[in-house]
């Protein structure tokens, strides 16, 4: 009898157990009631705890986790002890599910700033157990162990597996597959430079030199990838310096700066390495560079750092407008709309804000224009909206109500041009988000004398769907050289981009989706564009287009990166890859601009956030192109706004790039190009935006029109720069203005700027 009541224990679970597996509810059905209950949210959230029971490690559990883990952590970003707290509140909440993964992470990540030593090595067991044949949890232990001065022996191991098992590792379920690619092909170059950091702590040179020459060697990162091999150059050149090997340090510190990374983090050490080795006290900064270039045999465009020179030192801004308000010749500097340079001459700028305007100027972002038609510039602003209209050097703001005023929204871009062809400039406003619902954009007719209509609902400025996007940027262009004005807007939040195609009479059509540059849907979401920029960039008579994409890696699989739109007969193609333009998370606004005077459009791209670098990418002139930008003198970090004019009239085009403190690059190429420059003088309005230009001889045909305008509120000069080559005079120059009028010109001198009357 001793033996009967254990069977009857074991048979009483074994049927317990089939009953419970009999009524774990479906998965299938538990999905279509959640879907069903959206509306209802006591009964969401009962399906919701139902699901995260019984279909734990489910990949609805999986977005359940990701989703609140973001939510839980954008209002505590900046907080560790808070992000310590909610993290193991999630662990507990979602037991099984591989977001665990991403929540590791994070919480070793908070637990080492807080410096909680013994719960750090707790969690990290915890990560490695969870998730064994997984590289992640070994490199994070190395990492931490390796700073933290733990186990020498124990910190190697963990580093030498990390390294070893990040060239194949299985893959996490329900993980977007473009992100994991992402980081696939980043893994064996990060754990490799992290190797080499444990190595060279140990003083084990050789093992440290090995594994970074065979990973920089052989390597995966590519075109789509925002990870660089500057950590692996920057620990190369600490391995030589160490070793006495100064020839080797200096080169392997030169590949590291010119490679950059993403948070500027090797970058300077690398810098300072250098400076370092070849006794940088002796040198001069001009000196320093020229010996950089020297050393990789660069001799291609190059900029200088006048900012301070030209008394612009520690001056703040995100947004930058050149005009010449005074019409002395000169490119004068506005600011966020709100602050005033004028250009002393080439020499230098000073600020004339308070002189010029005897009303308190507000804004966060301005444009010139030439409002009414009084042949010299002025100015409108947004947050607030506002036209000043500039009489004899002194602007004086258009309070009426028959004007623009402010219209209480965020507004982000600011497009100005003739799109009724009436003689006056109106404007479009694209309008962004309060509280993330989306602003509703704004037309408005210019009827003279600084006064506007809006004629949003008129001009069929209004969604066919109803729904609002949130606006960032503007750019007006006669795209489809049909002799009026369209407009393109960029649209941020993962929402498609409009296309205003003009059809002539003021009436526009979103044409955007049609003509493939609405950018790309994956189930129903697209990317989050901020500025935008049409230039003929091939030479072939016909405008193209960048838009530039936020696109974070965990966002990547359903949102856009930048893209790079040729015209192809009127439909257009994105050729950002074949064209060599790389991925980076946060690119912000573009800049077309030849600045080697070679005849090709060149491109300049802002990335916004701490240690995000800028990029110069100079043309090949045969579809690609290629990244120069340390060399060339021009890297800016954390940028935003960025535009292009000739301060100085020498004859190439300087760069002034805008995002915390600005920077104003001075273009001082020497190459013997030949160039011409055009100020046009419309006879409606002084600015003359929207004419188009076509210099053109046997040997080279260029295009250009005036924009009112680009990016996220950002203007290039109104004066048109032309980079010939060794093409030679006589050149045919045809200027087509707003009003139709066409003036067909020779030009039998070059070097020089030519104005252009209509």
């Amino acid at each position: 009898m001793k033996y009967w009541f254990p069977i009857i224990i074991i048979l009483f679970l074994i049927f317990f157990t089939i009953e419970l597996k009999a009524e774990v509810p479906d998965y299938d059905e538990m999905i279509e009631k959640l879907e069903s209950y959206k509306e209802d949210t006591l009964k969401y959230e009962n399906i919701k705890g139902v699901l995260c029971f019984y279909h734990s490690e489910s990949e609805k559990v999986y977005e359940f986790a990701n989703e609140e883990f973001y939510d839980k952590m954008y209002p505590i970003w900046r907080d560790d002890s808070l992000k310590v707290i909610e993290i193991n509140n999630l662990l507990e909440k979602y037991p099984k599910t591989n977001w665990r993964r991403t929540m590791y992470q994070y919480l070793t990540y908070s637990l080492y700033n807080l410096d909680r030593r013994i719960p750090l090595v707790l969690v990290l067991v915890a990560f490695r157990e969870t998730f064994p044949n997984d590289y992640k949890p070994f490199s994070q232990s190395a990492r931490y162990y390796n700073e933290l001065d733990n186990d020498p022996q124990e910190t190697l191991e963990f580093a030498i597996k990390a390294h070893a098992m990040s060239f194949d590792y299985p893959k996490v379920d329900f993980y977007p597959e473009e992100e994991w690619m992402l980081e696939k092909r980043s893994a064996p170059v990060k754990t490799a430079a992290l190797l080499a950091q444990v190595y060279f702590k140990q003083k084990k040179y050789e093992e440290a030199e090995e594994v970074l020459i065979n990973v920089i060697n052989k390597n995966d990162l590519g075109l789509d990838d925002e990870n660089t091999l500057a950590a692996c150059y920057y620990w190369l050149a600490k391995i030589y310096e160490e070793q006495g090997n100064k020839e080797e340090a200096v080169q392997s510190a030169i590949k590291a700066i010119i490679a950059g990374d993403s948070r500027n983090n090797y970058t300077p050490k690398a810098d300072s390495l250098l400076r370092r080795v070849i006794a940088y006290k002796d040198l001069s900064e001009l000196e320093y560079s020229d010996f950089i270039r020297k050393q990789v045999g660069y001799d291609e465009v190059v900029f200088s750092d006048v900012t301070n020179d030209v008394g612009m030192k520690n001056v703040r801004a995100g947004r930058i407008a050149w005009g010449d308000y005074n019409n002395d010749g000169f490119q004068d500097i506005l600011l966020d709309g709100r602050r005033l340079f004028r250009n002393m001459k080439e020499t230098h700028f000073v600020e004339v804000t308070q002189a010029v305007f005897p009303d308190t100027i507000r804004g966060n972002g301005g444009l010139w224009g030439d409002f009414d038609n009084d042949g010299d510039l002025d100015i409108i602003t947004k947050d607030p909206e506002y036209i000043w209209l500039n009489d004899l050097g002194t602007f004086y703001k258009v309070d009426d109500v028959n004007s623009i005023r402010d219209n209480k929204v965020s507004t982000e871009g600011i497009g100005i041009g003739d799109v009724d062809k009436n003689g006056f400039l109106d404007v479009y406003f694209a309008n962004y988000e309060k509280q993330y619902i989306n602003e509703e954009d704004q037309l408005f007719r210019g009827i003279g004398n600084g006064k506007f209509l809006e004629v949003t609902e008129r001009a069929d400025i209004l969604p066919k769907d109803g729904k609002n996007r949130a606006g960032r940027g503007v750019n007006m262009c006669d795209f489809d050289l049909d002799g009026d004005l369209d407009i393109l807007v960029s649209n941020y939040r993962l929402t498609d981009n409009f296309l205003w195609q003009n059809d002539g009479t003021g009436h526009f059509e979103n044409n955007a989706l049609e003509l493939r540059i609405a950018g790309d849907e994956v189930e129903g979401w697209w990317g989050h564009t901020i500025g935008s920029e049409w230039a003929d960039i091939d030479n072939d008579g016909d405008f193209d287009l960048i838009t530039c994409n936020l696109a974070h890696p965990r966002y990547i699989d359903f949102s856009n990166k930048t893209r790079l739109y040729i015209n192809e007969n009127g439909k257009f193609i994105d050729r950002r890859k074949e064209a060599g333009v790389k991925y980076e998370e946060t690119h912000s606004e573009p800049s077309w601009a030849d600045f080697n005077n070679d005849g090709f459009l060149d491109l300049y791209i802002t990335c916004i956030y701490e240690g995000r670098r800028s990029f110069l990418y100079m043309n090949n002139g045969d579809g690609t192109y290629k990244e120069t930008t340390f060399l060339a003198g021009v890297r800016h970090f954390n940028g935003w706004g960025a535009a292009c004019a000739d301060y100085d009239n020498d004859g190439d085009l300087d760069l002034l790039v805008a995002g915390g403190k600005i920077q104003l690059f001075r273009n001082e190429t020497i190459n013997n190009a030949n160039w011409l420059e055009t100020k046009v003088i419309g006879k409606d309005h002084v600015d003359a935006i929207g004419t188009r230009l076509i210099l053109s001889n046997e040997e080279i045909s260029l295009m250009r029109e005036i924009q009112g305008g680009k990016g996220t509120t950002n203007q290039h000069s109104l004066v048109q720069h032309f980079g010939l080559g060794t093409s030679q005079a006589p050149f045919k120059l045809e200027v087509i203005f707003p009003s139709d009028e066409k003036k067909l010109l020779m030009i039998n001198e070059i070097n020089k700027i030519v104005v252009v009357e209509e």
